[in-house]
């Protein structure tokens, strides 16, 4: 199995959250690391995986032309970053292949548009996905909070503290490499922890 031997982090709840950054190359074999991703979701029983997805705005006029540039999977346990290429390579096969898998669903906020786009510029349908939101809505019988986004969400469901999270963003673009991949981290994990609460 992949050794995710980027940094961990510790949350406020003290679990920790080993990450990985990769950038892909057409010679880079990240599908050990999806493994591993999956494994770990399996694991933890819910069979859900937390992901957000970034297109390249700078290249393009249009959101229907928009390409991936990177894109973020979360478990309970990991944190992997995969920034994209500009150019399709074969070895972005496995990442499309695990986006289509029937063995977990995928979680994230306000996310249907990226479900939109992921099929119409790059033909990936995700079979299993969920709009934390609107569960979060039918649950709490809030309807406004289906329209906030994570850690706006997390607030309301868990009564977390944000502040690293708020501290990293504020200086975005200052922040560090690792100062990214926690916020990644961070915001993983709040989305996952909503997910878990809701669902008991």
């Amino acid at each position: 199995m992949a050794n995710f031997d980027g940094p961990g982090f510790s949350m406020v709840d003290e679990s920790w959250i080993q990450t990985k950054a990769i950038d892909i190359e057409p010679s880079t074999d990240f599908s050990p690391y999806l493994s591993r991703i999956l494994e770990d979701c399996v694991w933890n029983g819910n069979r859900a995986i937390v992901f957000d997805v970034y297109w390249d705005v700078e290249s393009v006029n249009t959101k229907s032309e928009r390409p991936l540039s990177s894109v973020k999977l979360s478990t309970k346990n990991l944190c992997l970053f995969l920034r994209l290429p500009n150019q399709f390579s074969d070895n972005l096969k496995d990442l499309y292949r695990f986006f289509a898998s029937k063995f977990v669903t995928f979680v994230g906020v306000q996310i249907e548009e990226d479900l939109v786009l992921l099929k119409e510029n790059h033909g990936i349908v995700i079979r299993s996905y969920l709009e934390i939101g609107k569960l979060a809505a039918v649950a709490r019988g809030t309807p406004i909070v289906e329209f906030l986004g994570a850690r706006e969400l997390a607030h309301k469901i868990l009564s977390c503290d944000t502040s690293r999270l708020d501290s990293i963003q504020s200086k975005w673009d200052e922040a560090g490499g690792d100062d990214r991949l926690e916020a990644a981290a961070i915001e993983g994990w709040l989305i996952y922890n909503v997910y878990d609460q809701l669902q008991q």
